[in-house]
C-alpha cells in the first residue's frame, strides 16, 4: 500500500470511529430523555415528542437512531438491566462467604431500583401486557440463570444442601425481591437493610445453609 492509500485508510477510519462516537453519545442522550419522560409521564403517556424535546433534538433525529417508542424503552431496560448487572458482580465478587453473596445480591438489587424507582415503576406497568411479561421473563431469566449457578456452587462447596435443580430456588428469591419493589410503588417500605437481612435469612434457611 502507498503513502497516499495508507493515509486515505487512516483518515477513513477515524471518519468512521468520529461517526460511532457521535451515534453512541446520542443514542444515550435520547435513552437518557426517555427514561426521564417515561418516568414521569408513565409509558403510555410518553409520545415521541416528548422524548426529543427532553433531549434538545428534533423528532427527526430521534427516528435517525430509533425506529419507535418501544425500541427506545427496550434498549433504556436493557441499559438499566446491563448496569444492574455489572454492580451486582462487582458485590458479589468481593463478599467472603455464600451468606454475604446473597445478601450482596439482594441488597444491590433493592437498592438500585430504589434509587430508579421511577423507571421500575413504568417497567412493571409495561409488564402487565402479555407481550411484555414475555420479554421480561426473558430478561428475568439471565439473572435467574445467574443465581442458580452461584446456588449449584455453593452446594459443590458444602456450603448448602444440594438439590437437582436450583431453578425454582432462583426465581422464588426473584419473586421475593419483585414483591418488595413494588410494594414501594405505593410507598410501603421498611428500612433497605431491615429487607435484605430478612431475605437473606430466610433464603438461608430454606436453602440450608451449613454456617461455617
Amino acid at each position: 500500500m502507498s503513502t497516499t492509500e495508507t493515509t486515505t485508510a487512516r483518515a477513513r477510519s477515524a471518519d468512521t470511529r468520529k461517526k460511532q462516537i457521535v451515534t453512541e453519545f446520542r443514542r444515550s442522550e435520547i435513552l437518557l430523555a426517555a427514561t426521564k419522560v417515561f418516568g414521569a409521564k408513565g409509558f403510555d403517556g410518553t409520545r415521541m415528542d416528548d422524548i426529543a424535546a427532553e433531549a434538545g433534538m428534533a423528532k427527526a433525529t430521534v427516528y435517525v437512531y430509533f425506529r419507535s417508542k418501544d425500541e427506545i424503552y427496550e434498549e433504556a431496560v436493557e441499559q438499566a438491566l446491563a448496569e444492574l448487572v455489572e454492580l451486582t458482580e462487582q458485590h458479589v465478587k468481593a463478599a467472603q462467604d455464600f451468606a454475604g453473596r446473597v445478601n450482596a445480591f439482594i441488597k444491590v438489587r433493592l437498592s438500585y431500583w430504589k434509587e430508579k424507582q421511577a423507571l421500575y415503576r413504568v417497567i412493571s406497568t409495561v409488564n402487565r401486557e402479555t407481550l411484555s411479561r414475555k420479554r421480561s421473563l426473558k430478561w428475568q431469566k439471565v439473572v435467574v440463570d445467574y443465581l442458580a449457578a452461584m446456588f449449584a456452587e455453593a452446594a459443590v462447596q458444602g456450603e448448602i444442601e444440594p438439590q437437582p435443580s436450583f431453578e425454582a430456588a432462583a426465581w422464588a428469591v426473584m419473586d421475593m425481591i419483585r414483591g418488595i419493589n413494588d410494594r414501594r410503588i405505593v410507598h410501603y417500605e421498611r428500612p433497605s437493610e431491615e429487607e435484605g437481612r430478612f431475605m437473606t435469612e430466610f433464603i438461608l434457611k430454606a436453602l440450608g445453609y451449613r454456617r461455617p
